[in-house]
């Protein structure tokens, strides 16, 4: 792609799906080897998950991806396709579909919370079920009113401020890289 053409689509026009998911992929592979405190299939699935969330809601939010019906499900159908590796229910649209919702709205949320954060004027808000997505509950729908400090252990607690401080890390890297590129 020439550099022309790279700003044609920077500026313009709606995110191929390809990149959205080659960037899901790339980022991924850097949590896993850079951020991640345990590597199993559930962790790859998740980060590999919030990463192509991750891209998709920041084109979202600036209009560079299509609403129609076939794009979104090409999309899903790309991430359920690398996803089958790992585990073969993502070869199910009932399992993918209604995982990926849970993930969308607690990684938009916990995200938003740590955005909105402002210790110490105010408490420091803790991203409790994209942890649990990630460490406690790979591949499961998490209930959203289940996730408060009291429902973890003391070394699930200890767990969790190890994460946070690494998620937040990797998101701050990933967040400039997406603006760079999309």
């Amino acid at each position: 792609m020439g550099l022309f053409d790279y700003l044609k689509n920077k500026t313009t026009g709606i995110v191929p799906i390809a990149d959205m998911i080659s960037f899901g992929l790339e980022w991924r592979d850097k949590y896993l080897a850079n951020y991640a405190s345990r590597i199993n299939n559930g962790v790859r699935v998740e980060s590999f998950i919030y990463c192509c969330w991750f891209v998709w809601y920041h084109c979202l939010q600036h209009g560079r991806v299509s609403k129609d019906e076939y794009y979104v499900t090409d999309f899903f159908a790309h991430i359920m396709a690398y996803l089958q590796d790992y585990d073969t229910r993502f070869e199910d649209l009932d399992f993918f579909i209604p995982l990926f919702k849970n993930r969308y709205s607690i990684f938009r949320d916990d995200l938003t919370g740590l955005i909105n954060s402002h210790y110490p004027e105010t408490k420091q808000y803790l991203p409790i079920r994209t942890y649990k997505a990630f460490c406690l509950q790979p591949l499961t729908i998490i209930n959203p009113s289940a996730a408060s400090l009291s429902s973890l252990t003391r070394e699930q607690d200890d767990e969790m401020t190890s994460f946070v401080g690494e998620f937040i890390r990797f998101t701050n890297e990933m967040s400039k890289a997406v603006r760079d590129r999309f």
